[in-house]
């Protein structure tokens, strides 16, 4: 393989989030993420207090600015998608976000007392780069956090992965490891950097079920559009195809993981 070949590998496949943007907050109906909105509010408190800011980087359509905005606080929110942002403006009003990249946050230093991205880490393209910028941003005493799956655990079961196995492999070239994010944070000079799992979400349910919900399409998670068509339409193939549970009824089985990262600034 040559050095442009080896470098193109070692990209991120991208995911066009303007292409679905108009249907991306139906994943907040058909998942649980009720683990993921407890430790936001707990990583939230006492900005109220302080009236410090709480920005969202990766705001997307702006679910979580929405929860946090209805508690009082004052947010603001950035995304690199123009139809993402749409959305998000149509929630939580247009005033407080930002078209802009993760690595070049711009805001003033010291902007904010709270900085967090959720399910966002792994379409950054420098990670190291924006745990710099939120370093920047962060006025003394603010805190970062990120939360994410973490597939180089082996702890996980999926049937995207055993189903669709080249998601795994585009999985662990695009998250980090928790314990990289960790050493990332506290070179960017981050302190008590600490993980924990914030939410264990094990789920059973029929192809019938995950067909009509809509959880095979591929827009349901990125993990299904990070693939190829032909590895996409090989792996609903193997799904129809598979054995079948006692019964006669297949079933989809999921037991993940996800992953809370937080650092102090001193």
């Amino acid at each position: 393989m040559d050095a442009a070949a080896l470098a193109a590998s070692d990209m991120k496949q991208r995911v066009d989030y303007d292409r679905v943007a108009d249907v991306y907050e139906s994943r907040y109906q058909l998942n649980d993420y009720t683990g993921v909105e407890t430790a936001l509010v707990t990583f939230v408190e006492g900005a109220h207090m302080s009236q410090q800011r709480v920005l969202e980087v990766g705001c997307g359509g702006g679910h979580w600015l929405r929860r946090l905005g209805e508690s009082g606080l004052n947010v603001f929110g950035l995304d690199p998608s123009a139809r993402m942002l749409a959305v998000a403006r149509a929630a939580v009003g247009g005033g407080r976000l930002v078209r802009g990249r993760a690595e070049a946050l711009p805001y003033a230093s010291s902007f904010c007392g709270r900085v967090f991205s959720i399910n966002a880490l792994h379409h950054f393209d420098e990670p190291a780069a924006f745990f710099s910028e939120a370093r920047r941003v962060l006025c003394a005493g603010g805190r970062l956090l990120t939360v994410g799956l973490d597939p180089h655990t082996g702890q996980d079961e999926w049937w995207i992965y055993d189903y669709f196995p080249a998601a795994l492999i585009e999985d662990r070239r695009r998250y980090l490891p928790s314990g990289r994010i960790r050493d990332l944070m506290a070179k960017a000079g981050f302190s008590n950097c600490e993980t924990r799992i914030i939410q264990h979400r094990p789920r059973v349910m029929t192809v019938s079920e995950a067909s009509s919900d809509g959880f095979m399409d591929r827009t349901s998670t990125s993990q299904l559009m990070v693939i190829s068509e032909s590895e996409y339409e090989a792996g609903v193939k193997r799904i129809h195809e598979g054995v079948a549970d006692t019964g006669g009824v297949k079933m989809l089985r999921s037991d993940l993981r996800i992953y809370g990262t937080t650092g102090w600034v001193a």
